[in-house]
């Protein structure tokens, strides 16, 4: 893919989340989405890591990631970012203080990024900066509200179903002792959730 069409990409991605009122919005947004750069993650590599100091806001132009929360010395699965999805360190670009998360690649990814510093321009920003600040408070809000919505679900098919729609290569990517405390279920109750699903 093209630079070019790399910078497209993350334009569409910023503007499904800001609503713009004005030209000048429209032309500042333009720049913030020129203002990203791009690099390849192999798998294994992190986004943030718990003891990162600088955040970063990131758009996933390919491949795949999965943040974790760190429990003591366990991290378990928050949640997933795929292609044309924005992930970012709440703790990082909100609040300035260091990660109770870290994100991982699961699968080669390319992913736009810019520093929370370059950000922080934009969302001082008079016309741009509040639709902006408020559009990531809300991403972040949705996410939370999904996986909660997610690990609602009393049956355990209903919760597998919901992960695949919204991560639909969930099984190929996640070990499945993973899987099951991401669900809340038992790995006994995922094999046999995973069976009927392949039977029904």
């Amino acid at each position: 893919m093209s630079q070019g069409k790399d910078y497209e990409t993350i334009l569409e991605g910023l503007s499904l989340h800001v609503k713009l009122d004005f030209p000048e919005e429209h032309e500042a947004l333009k720049s913030l989405a020129r203002r990203f750069s791009i690099r390849t993650f192999k798998e294994g590599d992190t986004l943030w890591e718990l003891d990162t100091a600088s955040g970063q806001l990131f758009f996933i132009l390919s491949g795949a990631f999965a943040e974790y929360l760190v429990d003591g010395r366990t991290p378990h699965l928050l949640r997933f970012y795929s292609r044309n999805r924005f992930a970012y360190s709440e703790d990082l670009i909100l609040y300035s203080t260091r990660p109770a998360t870290f994100a991982k690649c699961l699968v080669e990814a390319r992913v736009a990024s810019i520093p929370a510093g370059t950000l922080a321009e934009y969302l001082m920003n008079e016309e741009l900066g509040g639709k902006l600040l408020t559009s990531l408070i809300e991403l972040s809000m949705t996410e939370y509200r999904n996986t909660t919505y997610e690990m609602l679900q009393t049956n355990g098919i209903h919760r597998i179903n919901a992960a695949i729609e919204q991560f639909p290569d969930i099984l190929d990517l996640i070990p499945r002792k993973e899987l099951a405390d991401y669900l809340g279920i038992s790995r006994a109750s995922l094999f046999r959730s995973l069976k009927q699903i392949e039977h029904g």
